[in-house]
């Protein structure tokens, strides 16, 4: 059964599944992409259980199939066509695929489509949120979670939406970032999505400006995001998060303005110094109109003073 296709479509898809496959499991099913043809389009995905991505292209089929292929190799195959038009030959019987572009011809042994873990979510209220408010939040809160696993619920980034505002938080022990984006809707939610798990969504969310939505479902207490012809879901995370608002006081005795790129200079500056022998601090001392930004280590020390 043939299916024709375009490279650089089939390898879009591609790389934005193989963001959900596991660097290690037991179960080599895991290591590979379901692809199905339905009607005029072709459904790549992926899965490690706890993150799956589905995505889609168009392609001209002769009748629905559904196989399983080992991602490394045919991501590599693919990315190397040397024709822009792309033959896949599906041998039922062989269970085998057959891609050919221009003058190359490769063959793939294939797995059962029976052996897939298949996920049944259902459809829950659609939330409209911008794609660029979405990765900025992710890009600006995710650091500050907490890699340690042991550290449970704190590996995640707490997601709230209520008063028309959307906000990300990340909590470890030693820092936290908040980072807020005005929403479009009257929709409530609070949930717990892992950090390193919204740093791979991120990584696929295009920068089109002709498609700047993406919908957020909450479905069976998973997260589902639309956009970009991908579907991705997300496993949550359980457990109460820290109470972020008793961290930090309302209203505080000091406060102080200076220049934002100054300070990033200087702090990037001082890290070069800091050791780890000293659990690499930067010290900041405020006196009078002055920050005091200092550093140091076995060997060296820096000192840098910005004007408040």
């Amino acid at each position: 059964m043939k299916i024709y296709c375009t490279r650089n479509e089939l390898n879009r898809a591609i790389n934005n599944v193989s963001h959900s496959i596991p660097t290690r499991t037991p179960s080599p099913i895991l290591e590979g992409i379901l692809i199905e043809t339905k009607g005029d389009r072709m459904y790549l995905t992926a899965t490690d259980t706890n993150m799956t991505i589905e995505s889609n292209i168009p392609v001209d089929s002769e009748g629905d199939i559904s196989f399983v292929i080992e991602e490394k190799n045919f991501a590599n195959i693919v990315n190397k066509l040397p024709e822009e038009e792309v033959l896949m030959d599906y041998n039922h019987e062989k269970n085998q695929i057959k891609i050919n572009s221009g003058k190359s011809s490769s063959t793939f042994n294939c797995f059962s489509a029976d052996e897939f873990p298949r996920f049944n979510i259902g459809e829950g209220q659609k939330i409209i949120l911008s794609k660029k408010d979405i990765k900025n939040l992710i890009r600006k809160t995710s650091f500050s979670a907490s890699a340690d696993e042991l550290n449970g619920v704190l590996t995640g980034i707490l997601i709230e939406l209520g008063d028309g505002n959307l906000r990300m938080v990340a909590v470890d022990t030693f820092r936290m970032a908040i980072y807020n984006a005005k929403v479009d809707t009257d929709e409530k939610l609070s949930i717990v999505v892992p950090a390193k798990l919204l740093g791979e969504v991120s990584k696929i969310i295009s920068d089109d400006d002709n498609d700047e939505q993406l919908f957020m479902e909450i479905v069976d207490n998973k997260v589902v995001m639309l956009f970009d012809n991908n579907r991705v879901i997300l496993n949550t995370l359980n457990g109460k998060y820290i109470d972020y608002n008793r961290i930090i006081k309302a209203e505080s005795s000091i406060k102080i303005r200076t220049s934002r790129i100054e300070l990033m200079k200087s702090i990037d500056r001082a890290a070069i110094i800091a050791s780890a022998q000293n659990n690499n601090l930067i010290k900041m001392k405020i006196e009078d109109d002055q920050i005091e930004i200092t550093s140091l280590s076995e060997k060296s020390s820096i000192k840098k003073w910005l004007k408040l």
